[in-house]
């Protein structure tokens, strides 16, 4: 498998970090972005602190996937809430045999495809409601990426990325054939990547932790050090957690003991943090809204899950950026 013509679909601070990473290595990188962050990255290129090193790559960047062409790989990095659009984006992008790494949040829209038992094939509401993604992306293609690093876009174009470094990589059908590659490439870029034989287990133990302290960082606009200093607040977190695992045992995914205690010195302000003081719309479906979806037709009751998501969807009411 040939990798030299990567292109980043959504180079904000996730997919701006692994653009600059690997072109760093002489891999050829391109970025599909709207109009005018590519006009930015053409004229600037990306300018990122990554663990504390100064980054300043160049890429060709444009907002026509056509302008672009076929890729050996393609990696989307965009808001899960963004895909509908981005999926009509990919083909102009794509060979016959182009995989497409998802590098984002929450759970996928292919949750249960090829799940078997009696939640095999079934269809969440909460992500993918007409079926749209499931017809434009073929499975055939998908590679989901788990996230382990947290990176940050600021005001004046720069990227900050100071926090964890990993990456791991599989396929719905848990198919590894070809991963060492991509792996072999982002590890070239100083990337933890890995390979997961269950890539469900990997975005289940990624989701329960997003569903248990981004909810509350909205909420309280504080990091999750801080929330975890609030006694009270912990033991709701790691409430979330045991619910999050119930579920996940119930589908046969066990993601084994959870709790916010790993997480006590992550200065990290979380996702939705972030997207609510950049007026952007709140990252839900994807995260909360799926997860209690997921456990309803778990039938695992979630009742402080299920408090989260309604606070946190009245928080983006209020703040205008979710519908009333």
């Amino acid at each position: 498998m040939t990798l030299q013509k990567i292109c980043i679909v959504g180079p904000g601070g996730i997919g701006g970090t692994i653009a600059a990473r690997l072109a760093e290595t002489g891999v050829e990188v391109s970025a599909l972005a709207r109009p005018a962050k590519a006009d930015v990255l053409n004229t600037s290129g990306i300018r990122l602190t990554s663990l504390g090193r100064e980054i300043h790559a160049r890429v060709r960047a444009a907002s026509d996937p056509a302008q672009l062409g076929p890729q050996d790989l393609v990696v989307v990095a965009t808001k899960n809430n963004q895909l509908t659009e981005i999926a009509a984006q990919l083909p102009p992008l794509c060979g016959p045999d182009t995989p497409v790494i998802f590098a984002m949040n929450g759970a996928p829209w292919w949750f249960f495809d090829g799940f078997g038992g009696a939640l095999q094939g079934t269809r969440l509401q909460s992500l993918d409601p007409d079926g749209a993604l499931a017809k434009a992306i073929p499975l055939k293609r998908v590679i989901w990426g788990v996230v382990y690093f947290s990176a940050t876009g600021n005001p004046d174009g720069t990227i900050l990325h100071n926090n964890a470094n990993g990456l791991t990589f599989g396929r719905p059908n848990d198919d590894v054939t070809g991963l060492d590659a991509i792996a072999e490439v982002f590890s070239r870029a100083g990337f933890d990547a890995k390979i997961a034989a269950n890539i469900r287990q990997e975005i289940w133990t990624k989701l329960a932790v997003n569903v248990a302290v981004n909810p509350p960082g909205a909420l309280t606009l504080a990091t999750i050090t801080q929330m975890w200093h609030e006694p009270l607040l912990r033991e709701t977190m790691n409430t979330v957690l045991a619910e999050m695992r119930s579920v996940g045992q119930a589908l046969g995914i066990d993601p084994g003991p959870l709790s916010v205690d790993k997480w006590q010195h992550a200065k990290v302000r979380v996702s939705l943090l972030q997207d609510l003081e950049a007026g952007r719309p709140l990252e839900l479906a994807s995260v909360v809204e799926a997860a209690v979806e997921i456990a309803d037709r778990a039938g695992v009751p979630v009742p402080f899950t299920r408090a989260f998501l309604g606070l946190t969807r009245l928080r983006g009411r209020i703040a205008g950026l979710l519908p009333q």
